[in-house]
């Protein structure tokens, strides 16, 4: 971790946020919730959409 340190914490939404939120209010780093399967969020209607809304996700929460 001080070598390379994480940019986001990762969790799907079938699973629990309580251990991503305890790790990301300890270490500074924030949780992100990942859509897992099309129609898993109001943007991943379909395969495109579960990419773009994943990949939106991520370089929001890393920049």
């Amino acid at each position: 971790m001080k070598r390379g340190p994480a940019k986001v914490i990762v969790y799907s939404a079938y699973n629990s946020p309580r251990a991503a939120e305890f790790l990301s209010e300890r270490t500074g780093i924030p949780a992100l919730m990942l859509p897992f399967t099309v129609g898993g969020t109001d943007k991943a209607k379909d395969l495109f959409g579960l990419f773009d809304d994943t990949i939106g996700r991520l370089l929001a929460t890393a920049k």
